[in-house]
């Protein structure tokens, strides 16, 4: 007999867990247990959000789908993965019996879980989807990944090795490119808005659109300074700074502070503006000494940033940005692969941002980018960053725990 128990088969990067945990709370607070798959990483988070953590069969290190700019290498990885992890984890699921899964739209092993036991399935996607081939999902990722496809085409012949083992072994369907990288479930859970979607009017009944939870979600993260008193900016870029040490020596260079006072050389636009820095010390290999007005940490809490932040300097993850425009803070965004491409462009494209065009023009462009706020449309801003999470909530009850209506529809 199914148990009152939902199984959440999450990818552990920060992106993904920040941006669905909120969601296996609210889940979790209804009465309907969560236990939420990943890596010992993210356990401390995924507790303190209510849910129950239980690991993945394989270690963090080994878990590794962040890098998403090698979109053959993350199509053969994700049936990797799959073939080393599900027979475990299907040993799990029949052993708990539970009512229901979510997994990530990246969890291939999820939805072949879900689809072996017949059980309601939502697929959660903290990045935009591709609807179908010829959508205009389809050509904002292929304009960001064309590129780089055509490089990696050695990991087509293991993947289609894989895919044969994976399809002898189980009775798994839809394993080629698009069905792996977008899983589908019965639903699919959008974590940000329909407007944010290319081609979102597009998208049936089967897509909620739930708005951006990252920042909703119980925080435990903490910052060891003080938020500056006066507007300041904000950069995370994530790898970017190791993919391109330029970047941050220009940051420097433009917007630092010398030391000793303002007025001896430095960043002479912006000599008083403070920086808070995310970056881990590994770009290039000569050493950065960062002025006075750089405060340089490995990992920021965001929610006490940005409230009183003046400018984001991104690289243009879904959640970042979003948690930007809902504290009213432009983004100037230096995208790095496909999925941040898209973003980048939805955002310029809608008044959010700009697309950061010349580095050593980083000051002039961080200036423009700041005035949007002036004139960008606060209907649209609100639209980008409302929830609807109730009628998810609503649905997932009501498919796993049909014998208990949960009420009304929200």
């Amino acid at each position: 007999m199914k148990k009152n128990v939902v199984l959440f088969y999450g990818i552990p990067a920060y992106g993904h867990v920040y941006s669905n945990l909120y969601l296996a709370g609210r889940l979790a607070k209804t009465g309907v247990p969560v236990i939420y798959y990943s890596t010992e990483t993210f356990r401390m988070a995924i507790e303190a959000n209510g849910c129950l953590y239980r690991p993945y069969p394989i270690c963090q290190e080994t878990l590794d789908l962040t890098d998403g700019k090698k979109i053959l290498k993350l199509y053969r990885l994700i049936l990797q993965y799959t073939q080393e992890m599900l027979p475990a984890l299907l040993k799990d699921a029949k052993k708990i019996l539970p009512c229901g899964v979510i997994f990530e739209s990246l969890a291939l092993w999820g939805r072949a879980i879900s689809d072996m036991l017949s059980l309601p399935s939502f697929s959660f996607y903290s990045i935009a989807a591709i609807h179908w081939p010829k959508g205009n999902g389809f050509f904002a990722y292929a304009r960001g990944f064309s590129g780089d496809f055509l490089s990696h085409t050695g990991e087509i012949l293991p993947a289609m090795r894989l895919r044969f083992q994976l399809k002898r072994r189980y009775p798994l369907k839809k394993l080629g490119l698009l069905p792996v990288l977008m899983n589908k479930g019965t639903y699919n859970l959008m974590g940000y808005s329909r407007r944010f979607q290319p081609g979102g009017k597009s998208f049936g009944n089967d897509y909620l659109f739930l708005g951006p939870l990252a920042s909703h979600r119980h925080i435990i993260e903490a910052n060891d300074f003080a938020c500056p008193d006066k507007p300041f900016i904000y950069v995370s870029l994530g790898t970017v700074f190791n993919q391109d040490p330029m970047l941050v020596r220009e940051l420097v260079r433009q917007f630092g502070q010398a030391r000793g006072g303002p007025e001896k050389g430095g960043g002479k636009h912006t000599a008083n503006c403070p920086v808070i820095l995310v970056w881990d010390g590994k770009a290039g290999t000569a050493p950065i000494r960062f002025p006075p007005n750089f405060i340089v940490r490995p990992f920021v809490n965001q929610a006490e940033i940005f409230p009183r932040a003046s400018l984001f300097i991104t690289a243009g993850g879904v959640n970042s940005i979003h948690e930007a425009l809902s504290h009213g803070v432009p983004c100037l965004l230096c995208p790095q692969q496909g999925e941040q491409f898209l973003n980048a462009r939805q955002f310029e494209k809608m008044g959010f941002g700009k697309i950061l065009k010349n580095p050593a023009s980083l000051y002039q462009e961080a200036q423009e980018t700041i005035r949007l706020k002036d004139t960008w449309d606060k209907t649209w801003q609100q639209e980008m960053t409302s929830l609807h999470i109730n009628r998810a909530l609503w649905l997932i009850r009501r498919c796993c725990l049909p014998q208990t209506p949960p009420g009304p529809l929200p």
